[in-house]
Parts: structure tokens; sequence; C-alpha cells
């Protein structure tokens, strides 16, 4: 029984709020609605009884005038008769024993009364229910009257055939109504769930739309002072807490960012001097690791400040007519040293094209995508440029095992890693997630094309695109601007 309870109350958990609601007004509506019917058909019925009891007891009243004038036979007189004919009522007289003294021709052979209620009514009257009668339709009704100066009872009595039809008529309104009011009930219950929880749904869809770049929004919060109204609340300071503590980490990030930067730059020209002597294999050797891990830093300072920038409003861009050509082969040439030490091919295959772009964000797109192939790829590294279906394809492949299957979908998400075993390490995983921000921040994006051997694509609007809207969107200079390709060279 418990392991059936169990699974019964797992499966209404599951159910959407405003159903179990629903659900549990229902199963409780027909108790209060069977409590409701009740008293309505007892005061029905009551009151009904009390207009029998009425026309039952001015009945009585008037043969009691005529029996104190005539004797116990007036009710079988012509003018007893009249009274008592309109809707079939009869009548006896009996004494304080029960003994009939006299009774309409319809019941002579019954006693409306017992002894002990014919004591009864003699001394105070009574009225009631009176079961079958031979001859009389139904159940009766009876009011007793007593005369009191001859110790009499005046009994007169009719069928209750018209008020048990009425309580049938009355009842069986009552069983077709009950289930329309229990379904129009729970439709009611329904709706008025599905407003209750409004708010909660619109609260739901805007906290799913906010993220971290729109610090400013809020969930809309009901007017009503209510539980739901100061949930809102409670959720938006919440979330003014959480926008504080992010506008910290970003200040603190482009900060730590910019005050690396110089000291990193100076390391860096240090040890690259320093290997320009003649040192001892064991010294060149560490000033060497010691330059790498500088080189390291220095690009993951360069990555948070791009990071920083693109939480905050978006990174910035200076648009402008840029050899793509020449920038990746620049890309390339600063990549040599590295990959001749690795013994690994380097190698660009483009021709001259020129776009409208940010030309420091775009080589350092690429040079992040480079800087990855020689650190997890294998085999020779190529850079190429292609122009298809008004778009530039820049693509960065190599001979490596690829993205593993559980990276694939979430590689340009920031700080995931991959280690293959490399020296190279493991890195904080920004160098995709910067390559998706610039490729987006162009209009563009950036995908993986092959997974092995390892293939990632850079998209980027060409030139017969226009470009404008991207210039204005970042404020930033146009193809226009003086500097031009020429200023690259």
């Amino acid at each position: 029984m418990s392991a059936l309870y169990a699974r019964l109350r797992r499966r209404v958990e599951r159910l959407p709020l405003r159903v179990r609601l629903t659900l549990a007004s229902t199963l409780l509506l027909p108790f209060a609605l069977a409590v409701v019917f009740a008293l309505v058909f007892l005061r029905f019925e009551a009151s009904v009884n009390a207009s029998i009891d009425g026309d039952l007891r001015a009945r009585a009243d008037a043969l009691e005038t005529m029996v104190m004038q005539h004797g116990p036979a007036a009710i079988k007189s012509g003018a007893g008769i009249d009274l008592l004919r309109p809707q079939g009522a009869f009548a006896q007289v009996v004494d304080r024993s029960g003994r009939v003294l006299a009774s309409s021709d319809a019941i002579e052979a019954v006693s409306l009364l017992t002894p002990e209620q014919a004591r009864v009514a003699t001394a105070r009257g009574l009225h009631g229910d009176h079961d079958r009668i031979p001859l009389v339709a139904k159940r009766s009704r009876l009011v007793a009257v007593p005369l009191r100066a001859r110790a009499e009872t005046v009994v007169v009595g009719r069928s209750l055939k018209g008020r048990e039809g009425a309580n049938e008529s009355f009842a069986r309104a009552l069983l077709i109504g009950g289930p329309l009011a229990l379904l129009l009930s729970a439709a009611a219950c329904y709706l008025a769930a599905a407003a209750a929880l409004r708010p909660v749904e619109q609260m739901r869809r805007r906290a799913d739309e906010i993220t971290g770049n729109d610090q400013s929004a809020r969930l809309p919060v009901p007017p009503a002072d209510d539980e739901i109204g100061r949930l809102g609340q409670t959720l938006n300071d919440m979330i003014g807490r959480l926008e504080s503590a992010l506008t910290r980490q970003r200040e603190l990030t482009q900060n730590a960012s910019h005050e690396l930067r110089t000291p990193l730059t100076v390391l860096t020209t240090e040890l690259e001097l320093s290997l320009e002597h003649d040192l001892p294999e064991a010294v060149r050797a560490a000033t060497n690791s010691a330059l790498e891990e500088a080189r390291r830093v220095s690009r993951l300072a360069d990555d948070l400040l791009t990071l920083a920038q693109v939480e905050e409003s978006g990174l910035p861009l200076s648009i402008e007519a840029v050899d793509l050509d020449e920038l990746l082969r620049l890309v390339a040439a600063r990549a040599a040293r590295r990959s001749s030490a690795s013994e690994r091919r380097l190698a660009v295959d483009a021709e001259t094209t020129i776009a409208g772009v940010d030309p420091s964000r775009v080589e350092q797109a690429i040079g992040n995508l480079v800087d990855n192939a020689l650190s997890y790829g294998r085999g020779a590294v190529t850079i190429a440029l292609r122009e298809h279906d008004d778009e530039i394809h820049i693509s960065v492949s190599d001979e490596g095992p690829g993205f593993p299957a559980d990276l694939r979908g979430r590689a340009f998400e920031r700080f995931t890693r991959r280690n293959n075993g490399t020296s190279g390490g493991a890195g904080l995983g920004l160098g995709l997630a910067i390559v998706k921000a610039i490729a987006d921040a162009h209009g563009g994006r950036a995908e993986i094309a092959n997974a092995a051997p390892t293939t990632v694509v850079v998209t980027l609007p060409s030139p017969s695109t226009p470009n404008g809207a991207n210039d204005r969107r970042h404020g930033t200079q146009g193809r226009d601007s003086p500097r031009g390709a020429a200023g690259l060279r």
C-alpha cells in the first residue's frame, strides 16, 4: 500500500502546478457540493412541509369549530366533506385513548394516531408524517388540533404525493446540476490557478532572457503585495547583488590585466635579450622555458582583458580595409619560431583579399587558432583563406586527432579545456571563446568544420557584404579610415 502511494505521489508531483491545484480543488469539491446540496434539499423539504402544515392547520381549525358546534359527526357532513375535498384531505376525531369517534369515509378502517400520540395531541397538538395508508397514494402528512373542552382531538391529513414528486424533481435537478457544477468549478479553478501563476511564468520567461551582458535587466513584479510579488522583488534584489559582484569582478579583471601587461612585456623583452648572449646550456634552457611561460601569461592577460571588454560593452572594433593574405602571413611569421622548435611545418594558402575588419582582432583570433594547433595538434599546420557565397572563410587545420567527442559541442565556451599530454599544458580554455567573440563582433561566426583532422573556420562578411551596420554598432572607424591596407604594410 505504501509503495502504491509513493508511486502515485511521484506521478502527481510530475504534473504542472496548475493541474495539481485543479485536481486538489476538484477532489475536495464533491464533498462541499454534497454538504451544500443536502442542506438545500433539507431546507426545501422543510419549506414544503411548512406549507402543507399551514394548509392542514387551517382545515383543522375550521373542523374544530364545526365539531364543537355539531359534534364529531360534523366531519362527515356536507360542510365537512366540502372542507376536506380540495387536494384529497381526510380527517378523524379521536379521544385521549386514541379511539376513533368519527372518520372520513376513505380512512374509516384506519386509526391515524396511536394511544400515545393521541395523549400527546390532546395535550399540545401534533404534526408529522404518517406511513402509507390504504386507499391513500404515497405517505401522508398529519396535523392534530386538540379540543381541550372535550378532551378530544381533530386530526387532518393529506397525501404527500405532491411533496414527494417535488422532492424527486428537485433531487433530479441536483443530480444533473451537480456534475455540471463540478466541471464548471474545475474549469474555473484551472483558469484561476493559471491566472494566479501567470506572473510566475512571466518572471520565468524574463529570467530565461537575462544574460550577463544585460546587467540592468530585472524580473517583472506584479503590483499586488502578495507572496508572488515579494518573491519577484527578492529575486530582483538578488540579481542586483549579483550584478554588483559581477561588475566588481570585471573591474578587477580589467585592472589586473592592465597592470600585468607592462611588467610582462618588460619581462619578455629582457628574457629575449638574455637569449642573444652566450649562456650555458642549462641557463639557456631555463631562460627559454621562462620566456615561454612569460608569453603564455601575457597572452592570458590579453585574453582576460578581451573577455572583460566583451562582457562589459561588447568587443570594440576599429574597422579598416585590410589585406587578409598579408595579415595571415604575419600571423604565420610570428608563430614560425615556435613551429620550428617543434619541427612542424606552418604554411599559408591564401590569395590577396581585401576586407573591412579590425586587423588586431582578426590577428588575435587566427593567432589563437594557430596556437591551439601547435599546442594540441600534430603534423603540419595550414592557414587557408577562401571566398564563397559572399563570405570569407579563414581556416586553421592540423593533422592531429581532433576534438574529443565530449568537447565538440562546447569547444567555444569559456574555460573549456583539453589535455592531450603535450608539453603545452591544458591552458585555461579562453582561446576559442575569444575567437568566437571576435567573429561574432564582425558579424560572422566560428565553427569546427572537421573533428579529425582538426579544422576550425572563422567566417567573416565578404567585401561585397554591407558592413556599415557593424561599424555603427561598435562606434569605430569604417572602411574609409585613413590607415587602410597600406597602413599595414
